[in-house]
């Protein structure tokens, strides 16, 4: 789709600006145009940033749909089902193994009651190299045109004949083309009827194409061994298993170990197959186990064989189809939870949980900026002040209660897996964040106003722009407390989101009101005012000081973002935080009432323009997802286990400043993983900073809702593993976890 944009003509003239002391000078009309030129560049500035975006892309390069080897189903017996993938010219999806930019589709079924499902089949793939120009190559393999990823289906054998069951689940998958790759997403269902005798369906002769194209597990003996720049690998097939003539690959189902972007030296000798490779850059010895997928290629088509080092082929599918759970967000039991559980107390721990988000370090920008309220405030009616401190209260419940109805639509559309700071997954919504942060910022410098102020500072409280200063400087609180999670608050999040809406709704007002509780105390007792200086000259200066630790939390916020997005991605971000700078700094220079009506009104129109770039720029920049990793925490922790050892798992988030903090002082300290070391305990990172449904589902085994979260397995899989207090964790609590390990 193109996008095709009309520069605006800027009539009329321009005003000069009036300075201090400077008459007016009207009918210069060399001045007057100067200015015109100046804003008509910019705003063609601002749309050729926007056109040079390149097409919108959509999901719709892909057509995801699941069908069904039979319409008609019998109890007890398998089905295959199939995740249809239609694939536009030039686009392709990936493989098991997608290399190191790439993402494995998957797919998460959630089956009735009875059901069980198999792993997902991955057909024989091809290789295929993208130039992306600029000297810049990828290697990969996946798919192009269609692709069907069969999986096998078990229904119970009570079930019912004459009834129909639904299917459902979603597939996720990245799609590549030679100018971009776009993560793709869709909920796909079917149907099926169940009956005493089976009935085919139109797509069962598909399916079973693609089912012939499954590689082949068998125990062909492979060896592998680094030879100074090269990786050789060795296979002995059987006499006969390989058409003479045929055309050989062996694509590893590990990444890393190949530079996929050399063509190997291939040798036949009798029953021996070998392959040389360039090593991958960074491979400084040969793998200790290897795995990996000879593909026989001729015109009739591709054949595969799963090969290893240790026998037949074992490899981890990372896309495993999975039974949902019933109820995935089970609570912790009641006895775990603070004030001995019950709806009281959880509205208790709620509500201290919100008073202690006040120090911690997420919402300090703007608790300095209450403070400079409260200044502006000395020695006023204490009505005016009890006033201000409602509208910021009310501010902070308002946005809080949105954040309460977003979760719930979440929930409702089938998404059990929310919890808090799943907002600051999503590079959209940090975007947005970033952009406030920069916007307040320069409006502290003084480059443009926000009404008056956003604090009420160097206006009149009682003035309407002073109330809205207020009640937006309560939402910019529960903004920047979502990445924070204070003791107290994770048990009573994770109890709301598992209950009706009504309770969540309570539950998050008491947090609300918990967090602008000690503004009450400084409006109910204004006296406390007296020990910070009076108002004056000096506000204006901490004011504009005040712009910098928004900066630095925007600095923050992209060091987020980094971790979300592609590099082309962050670009296109910054690019976009950058005009809507571009559009504070017009409407400054342009827009204040010193300036004339039609310069006013130009300036404001192309404000405008560059305000709706940065934000369709944005739009577009958030799609432009970093590779998703496909490492599942419980596989991790389990091989730990198998391995004898104890797993202390750190669910931490990059937008996490608590788990930040905790990192610093405590947990990566050279003092705890010495203690780690010495008690034979495996140290894991559970990053949730990108959507992970993994480790959501671990978080809400313990009925925690968001990070931090620290929890020690034991060794054995059988013993309950020791979880951590929340908030800030110190070294005695982590040493007092380990003597809570089972001997």
């Amino acid at each position: 789709m193109k996008m095709i944009f009309q520069s605006p003509t800027l009539n009329g003239k321009f005003a000069p600006r009036d300075f201090p002391g400077q008459v007016p000078r009207s009918g210069n009309k060399r001045f007057h145009f100067r200015q015109g030129v100046w804003l008509i560049l910019l705003a063609w500035f601002g749309l050729a940033a926007l056109a040079a975006l390149a097409v919108a892309q959509s999901e719709t390069n892909v057509k995801a749909r699941l069908i069904s080897s039979h319409t008609t189903i019998v109890p007890g017996e398998p089905v295959t089902l199939g995740l249809e993938l239609s694939i536009d010219p030039t686009w392709h999806t990936y493989w098991i193994n997608p290399g190191e930019t790439g993402k494995t589709t998957t797919l998460q079924l959630d089956l009735p009651a009875g059901f069980t499902a198999g792993k997902l089949g991955y057909p024989v793939p091809k290789r295929f190299v993208t130039d992306y120009g600029y000297d810049i190559k990828e290697a990969g393999f996946g798919y192009t045109d269609v692709v069907i990823h069969p999986v096998t289906i078990t229904p119970p054998a009570d079930l019912k004949p004459g009834t129909n069951v639904t299917l459902k689940g979603q597939a996720e998958w990245l799609m590549c083309d030679p100018n971009t790759c776009l993560p793709g997403q869709a909920d796909v269902a079917i149907t099926l009827s169940v009956g005493s005798e089976s009935v085919r369906s139109a797509e069962v002769d598909a399916i079973a194409a693609f089912q012939k194209k499954l590689p082949e597990s068998v125990n062909w003996p492979v060896a592998i061994e680094l030879q100074e720049e090269n990786l050789i690998v060795s296979v002995e097939v059987p006499q006969g298993a390989l058409a003479d003539g045929a055309t050989l690959h062996l694509y590893p189902y590990q990444s890393m170990i190949f530079d996929q972007l050399s063509e190997p030296e291939i040798v036949r000798e009798g029953g021996k197959v070998q392959f040389t490779f360039a090593r991958y850059a960074k491979l400084t010895a040969a793998p200790e186990s290897f795995a990996a997928l000879l593909v026989e290629e001729q015109a009739s088509g591709k054949k595969g064989w799963r090969v290893s080092t240790g026998g037949e082929a074992e490899t981890e599918q990372a896309a495993t189809v999975n039974q949902a759970p019933v109820n995935s967000s089970t609570p912790a039991d009641s006895g775990a939870l603070p004030f001995g559980g019950g709806l009281i107390g959880i509205l208790l721990a709620a509500f201290l949980g919100g008073i202690t988000l006040n120090i911690m370090p997420c919402v300090f920008p703007v608790i300095s900026l209450k403070v400079m309220s409260f200044v502006a405030q000395a020695g006023e009616d204490r009505k005016k002040v009890l006033a201000h401190s409602l509208v910021f209260a009310l501010g902070i419940l308002i946005f809080f209660w949105i954040l309460t109805t977003m979760l719930l639509l979440l929930r409702s559309g089938g998404n059990g897996e929310v919890g808090w700071g799943v907002q600051l997954q999503q590079p959209g919504f940090v975007i947005v964040l970033i952009f406030v942060m920069v916007a307040v910022a320069m409006s502290l410098f003084g480059i443009f106003e926000i009404g008056t102020s956003l604090t009420s500072v160097g206006g009149s409280i009682a003035s309407k722009s002073g109330y809205t200063g207020s009640f937006w400087s309560g939402a910019l609180a529960v903004l920047l407390a979502t990445p924070c999670t204070a003791p107290l608050m994770a048990p009573a999040i994770g109890f709301a989101l598992s209950q009706s809406a009504p309770i969540m709704f309570l539950v998050f007002t008491a947090l609300g009101l918990g967090l602008a509780a000690p503004y009450f105390v400084f409006a109910a007792f204004p006296k406390l005012l007296d020990i910070v200086p009076a108002p004056g000259a000096w506000m204006e200066t901490f004011k504009q000081f005040m712009g910098f630790p928004m900066l630095a939390v925007a600095i923050w916020l992209i060091g987020v973002l980094s971790r979300q997005l592609s590099v082309s991605g962050l670009q296109w971000a910054l690019g976009a935080v950058l005009l809507l700078a571009v559009a504070g700094w017009v409407c400054g220079r342009f827009c204040g009432f010193e300036r004339s009506g039609s310069t006013r009104l130009k300036g404001r129109g192309a404000a405008l323009v560059f305000a709706a770039c940065a934000l369709v720029i944005a739009w577009n920049a958030s799609a432009l997802r970093a590779p998703a990793s496909s490492m599942d925490i419980r596989d991790v922790i389990a091989r730990h286990q198998q391995d004898g050892k104890h797993v202390f798992v750190d669910f931490t988030a990059e937008w996490c400043v608590t788990c930040k903090v905790n990192e610093r002082t405590t947990i990566k300290t050279q003092k705890v993983q010495d203690l780690f070391a010495e008690n034979n305990i495996a140290f894991v990172v559970a990053d949730w900073t990108n959507e992970d449904p993994s480790i959501t589902k671990e978080l809400q085994k313990f009925g925690r809702a968001g990070v931090p979260f620290y929890a020690l397995y034991p060794s054995d899989p059988a013993e309950n593993p020791v979880t951590l207090g929340d908030g800030i964790v110190t070294v005695g609590a982590i040493k007092e976890a380990i003597q809570g390990l089972p001997n």
